[in-house]
């Protein structure tokens, strides 16, 4: 049976519950519109529902997006930084071009959703309309995430009615054709997004360098050397483990290696300086995960200390905070004196810049952000400094020139922790 509606959103590390939170309510309301006729229809696709453990994910998501009636598409700065959003966009849109050419119809099936601002939508995107007079201001300021979270039961639900009814008209109205044997990871499926300037260049490469204790130096008086934080080596480290599953590091690497980086994990250790060179020389962009509890070591004091002292181009640090060192307890005292005490140079010097490449204090919700703005004008900083000729001669790409995306700078409070202000 034909999947009554596909839900294409960016997949993000941790639970998505607010996903499958509007999922089911457009189901519901969905059902309730449909409940007169009382016909089956076919139940409308989510990854995280419909795969099963040991299933083939890439001939189930090609196969529901080449067989559904409608798409309802999430829009948010990571929609359209990711490659298989991008691909999946465009092979329903694909569709809807042939019923186009063939009767002259407009489905208007592929149902944007505002799901978080974004700056602009691509060109090769833009000419589905996405923005809707009938769902406010608040829509149109915040998006639908944020209502979701603030007023669940008011303007949300107002919207996913409003939605209910375009998926309704779509989906019975019209019989998109379908795309049988659609592979989405196939080269030709590639879509209008990400753009050239979001995606770096294959052969380009970055390291992650991690500072970070492991269960043992952690914990060295503890007979249980199990620890949600921190495991056998420093790259099992995972300051958001509240939030989410993956350690740091792993997840760290993915971003990047989505945007075409290849990038290579390493230890901090004596000989950080020399790794920084040699990656500067081959065009290599270096990202420092810093474990502020790990800065005071021994493994790890001296090399930290000299890179706070030298410039090294090319090269960003991102120290996490976790959300016991969030707030104004004496455990978020003692966070924010190691941090100073260990990047005390850029403490001082990081307070006026709008980016600084030495983050301090960085919470689980903006990472992901921050570490693609970061890259970005790392990237930037490290082709100005070689040159062009020089870039080309050691690298075997051009290096990325990424799009930067607005990031929140951690501002101490008195007690010198950072307030959160994010949404949940």
């Amino acid at each position: 049976m034909e999947p009554y509606f596909f839900l294409s959103y960016a997949r993000r590390r941790g639970p998505r519950v607010l996903i499958k939170r509007f999922y089911d309510d457009l189901c519901t309301e969905l059902r309730d519109l449909r409940a007169k006729t009382g016909e089956p229809f076919g139940r409308p696709y989510l990854d995280v529902l419909s795969l099963q453990v040991g299933q083939d994910w890439n001939a189930s998501l090609s196969d529901a997006v080449g067989h559904c009636r409608t798409m309802v598409a999430l829009y948010t700065p990571d929609y359209f930084r990711s490659d298989f959003c991008g691909r999946e966009w465009k092979a329903f849109e694909d569709r809807q071009r042939t019923l186009r050419e063939v009767t002259g119809v407009d489905a208007r099936a592929l149902i944007p959703v505002l799901w978080e601002p974004v700056p602009a939508v691509p060109s090769g995107a833009d000419h589905i309309q996405y923005e809707n007079i009938d769902f406010g201001e608040d829509y149109a300021r915040s998006g639908l995430r944020r209502l979701l979270v603030m007023d669940p039961g008011g303007e949300y639900r107002r919207i996913v009615k409003l939605l209910a009814q375009q998926v309704l008209i779509a989906a019975e109205h019209f019989r998109i054709p379908m795309a049988k044997g659609l592979d989405l990871k196939a080269p030709e499926a590639a879509g209008p997004f990400p753009s050239a300037s979001d995606l770096a260049a294959p052969g380009s490469h970055a390291v992650l360098l991690v500072a970070a204790r492991t269960a043992a130096t952690a914990h060295p008086h503890s007979a249980d050397l199990r620890c949600p934080c921190h495991g056998d080596s420093p790259a099992d480290w995972n300051p958001f483990h509240a939030e989410h599953g993956e350690p740091l590091a792993p997840h760290a690497k993915h971003l990047l290696e989505q945007s075409g980086l290849t990038v290579r994990t390493e230890t901090v250790s004596y000989l950080l300086g020399q790794h920084l060179e040699r990656a500067r020389a081959q065009g290599q962009v270096a990202i420092l995960l810093v474990e502020a509890w790990a800065a005071a070591d021994e493994a790890y004091r001296s090399a930290l200390r000299a890179y706070d002292r030298e410039n090294h181009p090319g090269s960003v640090v991102i120290v996490p905070c976790g959300a016991d060192e969030a707030g104004d307890s004496s455990q978020s005292k003692a966070y924010w004196e190691t941090v100073r005490g260990a990047f005390p140079l850029n403490w001082a010097s990081g307070a006026g810049e709008p980016l600084p490449l030495v983050q301090l204090g960085a919470l689980s919700d903006d990472f992901d952000a921050l570490l693609h703005a970061v890259v970005a004008k790392a990237s930037n900083h490290l082709f100005s400094f070689l040159g062009e000729e020089e870039v080309h001669r050691t690298a075997p790409a051009p290096l990325p020139i990424l799009n930067a995306v607005p990031a929140i700078r951690p501002i101490p409070s008195r007690a010198g922790a950072r307030s959160r202000t994010d949404d949940p």
